[in-house]
């Protein structure tokens, strides 16, 4: 069999040099050898090798002399595989990336047969690849996890995790601003994951003792807040969460949507007097505010609302709460409608990992997460998979309701949301648990049958079953 040539686009960007490099992995892994990679020179007789030609018509020329019909979409990608070469095409750099990252999820495993022994290399019998055309984009806009800073331990695996699962976003939610904040947001750039920083608007582990009444001159408090600790950093946005995660709907007779809305607008209104161009995400607890719609309807449309605790699974902490279900799913297209077609809609879903709080503690000043050692990652990781086996099950007997609520949604707003699962305290910086594998997969393709994307992200060899 010819040596395989990766054959990239100039100038490359960080987030293709990604792409190599994943596809570099790809093929060492399914040929134990190292393929060339090297800068595209045209006229260069290349037939000695079997070509995979990666990048974006603006980059590459020989992509943007053999491209089929133009990409459109941000993210999309085409993958075109022939006897002797094949080409890796992306709208941008995230969907050259993308397209490295599916070439094995969507191709060499299409044509792996471990029990016959045939692979992709020789499912036609002969000395050349078996052709293949496929293109996808992403349904959700911004798919990405949620997460407490406290309990990343190697924040470079985490983002390269989500990386390997075409996740774009992350929010990092923190007492203050990490000491390696800006390291970890350069970071993530180079792989496609946006950073929102998450800090307190007066939310708290007892939000019921939230004087709702004496609410003036905090907003100035928190704006200083931000310029002093975040301001500086490369941030992609902020998200907050104030005083509404709660059961009941009044703190001392006060109503909870009524404050809330008042406080986040005033307290916003300060920072787009400065930062007009800010992504702000108000991370709203539906279970104080359900039944006054009304009024959260008036916070600012600029602001991005991300709802969570919005019912049964996906909502729920528990996979296996999926009792009320339909209500849910009806309150949460409420929710997408209340500020118009061009709501900035968002949520937090849940049902896979969660922080311990029996052991929680506010912190009392920055720290460094993401830093720990390779034999602590891993006693921690084994520490947690009794969890995940509970939370595996859940999955296993309700991928159908999580999938329902991803379609759902993507009706409701055509694509054009933010949806975070919270995975936290679950070492996924070691392991890519299957839960989580095939929730990322919803969130890009919600199209298909559920049957065929569970299939799939199970022959997945990056993946771990508890």
């Amino acid at each position: 069999m010819k040596k395989f040539a990766v054959i990239f686009g100039s100038p490359l960007s960080e987030i293709q040099k990604r792409a190599v490099e994943e596809l570099s992995k790809i093929l060492l892994d399914e040929t134990s050898e190292y393929p060339v990679c090297r800068e595209y020179e045209e006229g260069e007789d290349m037939s000695r090798y079997i070509r995979i030609y990666l990048g974006t018509k603006e980059n590459h020329r020989y992509i943007g002399e053999h491209s089929a019909k133009a990409l459109t979409k941000p993210e999309e990608y085409r993958i075109k595989v022939e006897k002797d070469h094949a080409i890796i095409e992306g709208y941008d750099d995230a969907g050259v990336l993308y397209g490295a990252i599916d070439f094995y999820n969507r191709y060499i495993l299409k044509y792996e047969r471990p029990d016959t022994g045939e692979c992709w290399l020789n499912a036609t019998g002969k000395e050349e690849l078996p052709c293949f055309e496929y293109s996808s984009s992403p349904c959700v806009a911004e798919r990405g996890l949620w997460t407490w800073g406290h309990v990343i331990y190697d924040y470079r695996g985490y983002i390269d995790h989500m990386m390997k699962l075409k996740m774009n976003s992350m929010i990092i939610w923190n007492d203050f601003a990490p000491v390696n904040a800006r390291e970890i947001v350069n970071y993530a750039h180079t792989r496609n994951v946006k950073v929102i920083w998450g800090f307190s608007w007066l939310w708290d582990t007892r939000c019921d003792r939230a004087d709702l009444k004496h609410l003036g001159g905090y907003a100035e408090t928190i704006l200083a807040k931000y310029e002093s600790e975040y301001a500086d950093l490369g941030v992609d946005g902020i998200y907050f969460q104030t005083f509404t995660e709660l059961k009941n709907d009044r703190i001392d007779g006060v109503l909870i949507a009524k404050a809330a809305a008042d406080f986040v607008n005033e307290t916003a209104a300060r920072f787009y007097e400065k930062y007009p161009q800010l992504e702000i995400q108000f991370g709203l607890h539906a279970t104080s505010v359900k039944n006054r719609l009304d009024l959260i309807a008036t916070v600012d449309p600029r602001i991005r609302i991300v709802w969570e605790d919005c019912g049964a699974f996906p909502f729920s902490y528990d996979p296996n709460d999926v009792s009320g279900f339909d209500e849910t799913m009806a309150f949460v297209a409420t929710a997408a409608r209340l500020r118009g077609a061009s709501d900035r809609f968002g949520v937090v879903t849940k049902g896979l990992v969660n922080l311990d709080w029996k052991k929680f503690e506010h912190a009392e000043g920055a720290y460094c997460p993401g830093v720990s050692s390779e034999s602590m990652r891993r006693s921690r990781a084994e520490q947690k998979r009794k969890i995940w086996r509970y939370i595996q099950s859940g999955w296993l007997r309700h991928p159908d309701a999580a999938y329902e609520a991803v379609r759902a949604m993507c009706r409701a707003k055509n694509g054009k949301l933010s949806i975070y699962a919270l995975v936290e305290d679950g070492m996924f910086e070691e392991n890519i648990m299957y839960p989580v594998a095939l929730y990322s997969e919803m969130l890009w393709d919600c199209e298909r049958v559920l049957d065929q994307i569970i299939g799939e992200v199970a022959r997945r060899s990056y993946v771990t079953f508890a």
